[in-house]
């Protein structure tokens, strides 16, 4: 019997919660589970930060493929927190094959009691994850307390179309480009840099994990008929999520630094 926190874990992955022992399985193809490990190096590159003393906190790192590249490419210290044990597990070992292992550390935990500790970091990550901390204004609101003034945020997430409204649960926090930006601000700090995914970007990649995923699910629904129903819902809703970031919502990073 799942407890209440592997309850939400089930639902932040999309899943219901009989589907969660096959979660690893089913996303098996897929490393990179939120931001373009890429697109993150390209914008902390330019800060030219130390690589010795620059500490990076990756909330939700799943499977660890940012806080790996950011080790391997930057030299950063990274430490992630996630609170699914089987992603966390890839994360050490893929650590171990790039060969930074000594620069990854990666805990088992709530990230809203993570944010809570008085340690302080140079980084802070904040990708694909919807609405754990809240809204936008409320979200940058906790995760600047986890850095130093004048260290960053890298926030991964969207905003609504113009007159664009959307009523799946999940979307809740998601407002217009303007007002997205309004709340990331609130407190004054400095956005960077804005990052905006063209449609046929977003189509791209979503068709890429799509194919993926069908093969994964097909393969599980043939081993484990009896949850085959479960397995073709958990691939219908991922296409239905896809249908509404290509047509109702803009994807987005941007880097803001907390000001001094």
């Amino acid at each position: 019997m799942l407890d209440i926190f592997e309850i939400e874990i089930s639902k932040s992955l999309d899943a219901k919660p009989e589907l969660l022992p096959f979660i690893p399985e089913l996303l098996a193809d897929l490393w990179e589970l939120g931001s373009s490990t890429d697109l993150v190096v390209e914008l902390f590159r330019p800060l030219n930060l130390s690589p010795k003393t620059t500490r990076v906190l990756d909330l939700g790192c799943g499977k660890g493929a940012v806080s790996i590249t950011l080790a391997h490419k930057l030299g950063f210290q990274v430490f992630g927190i996630d609170g699914f044990r089987p992603f966390l597990e890839e994360a050490k070992l893929k650590s171990k094959e790039h060969n930074v292992s000594d620069l990854c550390h990666f805990e088992y935990g709530d990230i809203r009691e993570s944010i809570k500790k008085d340690e302080i970091f140079d980084i802070v990550i904040y990708a694909a994850i919807g609405d754990v901390l809240g809204g936008f204004n409320e979200c940058v609101g906790k995760l600047r307390h986890t850095i130093r003034p004048g260290g960053y945020m890298l926030i991964d997430d969207g905003f609504l179309k113009e007159s664009v409204k959307i009523e799946k649960e999940r979307y809740g926090h998601y407002v217009s480009h303007g007002e997205t930006v309004k709340q990331l601000t609130s407190f004054g700090d400095i956005l960077l840099k804005e990052k905006v995914f063209t449609a046929e970007e977003t189509r791209t990649m979503n068709k890429k994990y799509t194919v993926m995923i069908r093969q994964r699910a097909k393969k599980l629904a043939n081993d484990h008929p009896e949850l085959a129903d479960s397995f073709f819902w958990y691939l219908r809703n991922q296409e239905e999520e896809c249908e509404i970031l290509e047509t109702d919502v803009v994807g987005a990073v941007w880097l803001l630094q907390r000001k001094v």
